[in-house]
């Protein structure tokens, strides 16, 4: 399917080539200066929109509205007013100069609007469409010569298409995925160790009017009282409760770090029993167990494998920096929802936190190790006073 799509943009590439070598450059760049204004008015008003429904494939389809109705506009903003100047340009020579310029601009502009619209469709199209997306050859290339500054706009939008409005953890076209291993063995998930662990585990659920939505995920209990989970899940939120096996508690945010997207929750006579740490690093080959609440349904415990431990460069939560995390890829049916939850030995020992997931169809995700976690949260018993959850990651 990539090919095809690599196809089509080639074509299309070579239209905008033809376009701008009729139109010249001054209508090519004032297309571009619209365009570039039509993209930000279109994040502003982009948020007010997608709240109007929960269905996923509408969300792409308004998003992709509001893309295309600005970009429209300013580029017809352009050709009218280029069409205007290219009529005083008498002298061939500079008419030819002109239509070079024009063409050049005009395909590279052109380009890089496609791959602006490709990072959200990349990370909410499903299928193959979405697969000839992210292995684009074209689209990644361009990615790769793009300036890391010049993604954080994109990132933003594809941010809203997400449940957790989590922009996306790892460029679309670079996803590392580790090494291959086989399928998540259903022995490491032992009954006696779930029905064990399962109290621990609890849902997070975030309220903002701020953010206009409720965001949700899953956290564990790390200390009597504390609940660890990923700040993307309370960015924002002036609520935060835990739905347990014992009921709904209110819980204050404590600590909350984009950069590594760590949060630890304090809940009042929370009464539920620790997760204990594992001392050991895992392996490629390795088995674990993922549990939480995905889609934001019931509890779920799921087998996993362990690819591998690699340093992950990425965006943090708001994509104004980039961060280095230390980070197991993970084979898994790892969705959104699980992102805070524990990633366990098949004894029950936390070995890291679910993060992020890959965007493609290779069932992997990301966990924090256990070591970047307790090196970023460190003695949680310091933690009392309520910290500010900062602004909502899609807004």
């Amino acid at each position: 399917m990539h090919l095809v799509v690599d196809v089509l943009l080639a074509l299309a590439v070579v239209a905008a080539f033809v376009g701008g070598w009729r139109q010249g450059a001054f209508s090519a760049v004032i297309s571009a200066v619209g365009i570039v204004a039509g993209l930000i008015v279109g994040l502003a008003l982009a948020p007010f929109l997608l709240d109007l429904t929960d269905s996923q494939s509408v969300r792409i389809m308004l998003l992709l509205a509001v893309v295309v109705l600005f970009v429209g506009l300013g580029n017809l903003l352009g050709v009218t007013l280029g069409a205007n100047m290219r009529g005083r340009v008498r002298s061939r020579l500079s008419r030819f100069v002109d239509s070079v310029l024009g063409a050049v601009f005009q395909s590279v502009a052109f380009t890089l609007v496609v791959w602006f619209i490709s990072i959200p469709l990349a990370a909410a199209v499903p299928g193959e469409l979405g697969d000839g997306i992210r292995n684009s050859r074209i689209l990644a290339q361009v990615h790769d010569v793009a300036p890391d500054s010049a993604g954080k706009l994109p990132a933003r939008f594809a941010a809203l298409l997400d449940e957790s409005g989590l922009p996306p953890l790892v460029s679309p076209f670079q996803s590392p995925h580790g090494s291959k291993v086989d399928a998540p063995d259903e022995a490491a998930l032992r009954p006696g160790v779930i029905e064990a662990v399962r109290p621990s585990v609890v849902h997070v659920m975030g309220d903002s009017e701020t953010c206009r939505r409720r965001l949700m995920g899953s956290g564990f209990v790390i200390q009597d009282g504390y609940v660890l989970t990923n700040a993307h899940v309370v960015a924002g939120t002036e609520r935060v409760s835990l739905d347990t096996v014992v009921g709904v508690k209110p819980a204050d945010v404590v600590l909350y770090d984009p950069d590594t997207d760590i949060a630890v929750l304090r809940a009042e006579g929370l009464g539920l029993p620790a997760l204990p740490w594992s001392d050991t690093m895992l392996a490629s080959g390795d088995d674990a167990v993922v549990m939480g609440y995905p889609h934001s349904g019931p509890f779920e415990a799921a087998p996993a494998r362990i690819r591998g431990k690699l340093t992950i460069a990425g965006p943090d939560i708001y994509t104004t920096g980039r961060v280095e995390r230390e980070a197991y890829t993970v084979r898994g049916d790892i969705r959104q929802g699980n992102s805070g939850g524990p990633l366990l030995t098949p004894a029950g020992e936390v070995v890291g936190m679910i993060f992020g997931a890959s965007l493609d169809a290779s069932e992997t995700g990301y966990a924090l190790t256990a070591r970047q976690v307790q090196q970023r949260v460190g003695d949680v018993t310091r933690l009392s006073g309520v910290v500010d959850t900062q602004s909502c990651v899609s807004g």
